[in-house]
């Protein structure tokens, strides 16, 4: 083909312009629902101290099958899982003792949680001290049992707490074939005793006695995942109870 000026020229062809490629919007996944634990920003502190350490005296009974039940470790690790669950529920809590091998001074111990009372307020904190309680020579068995409460003398605050647990302790421990022990003679079911650790603490506190080791069923079962596991529920469970008494 000849243009004006004699030149050939080729025909124009118009080439198919390429449309660009539509991009779907991403939707951005959306973050998890976290779910907020049962008692979440309570206001309740709970003070947990376990009783004695590996260089007091005494408080161990060996068993026939060669094993020896230490109260120092029992009770730590009654407060460990207490603290686990206390945890997963949300409850604030202090470990006041995390010494194994120094016993640390009743008043000492007593003068760590006032430490959180004033922190938190008086009003606001829950002292619980666990112990398993004993009977005789620490050598020979003896028929002593059952799980108890104690606090100070006299009524107080305490009591109110010391029966909830009491009440906990009475409706399981059947269950496993266990039992508890109570002194009804003021109308409640806690002895009561002005142990320094609980009389020196301003807060509402109570002392655990988790049945006896020198006891033989009880030890036995003391030694035990199941056992463990249902002292240290039945403390959560009655913590839970006293917050929701205090709604």
């Amino acid at each position: 083909m000849f243009g004006k000026n004699g030149i050939t020229s080729e025909p124009v062809v118009n080439e198919p312009v390429a449309e660009e490629p539509v991009v779907e919007p991403v939707e951005e996944p959306k973050p998890e629902p976290v779910e907020k634990k049962p008692y979440e920003g309570v206001n309740f502190h709970v003070l947990l101290d376990n009783g004695h350490a590996s260089s007091t005296p005494g408080k161990r009974m060996k068993l026939e099958n060669g094993r020896v039940f230490y109260e120092y470790e029992f009770n730590r690790d009654i407060v460990r899982r207490i603290a686990r669950k206390l945890d997963t529920l949300g409850i604030p809590y202090e470990i006041l003792v995390p010494e194994v091998d120094k016993d640390i001074a009743l008043s000492e111990r007593a003068a760590r949680a006032n430490s959180f009372c004033s922190k938190y307020g008086t009003g606001n904190c829950f002292f619980i001290s666990v112990h398993s309680n004993a009977f005789g020579d620490g050598i020979n068995f003896t028929d002593a049992k059952g799980w108890s409460v104690w606090t100070t003398v006299g009524n107080t605050k305490s009591d109110g707490c010391a029966t909830t647990l009491f009440e906990v302790a009475d409706s399981i421990l059947p269950k496993f074939g266990m039992t508890t022990r109570k002194q009804m003679s003021d109308g409640d079911p806690d002895y009561e005793e002005n142990f320094t650790v609980i009389y020196k603490t301003w807060c509402p506190a109570v002392l655990t006695e988790n049945m006896f080791f020198t006891n033989k069923k009880e030890v036995m079962w003391l030694m035990t995942d199941e056992g463990r596991e249902v002292i240290a529920h039945i403390h959560v469970e009655g913590i839970k109870r006293i917050i929701d008494e205090r709604k």
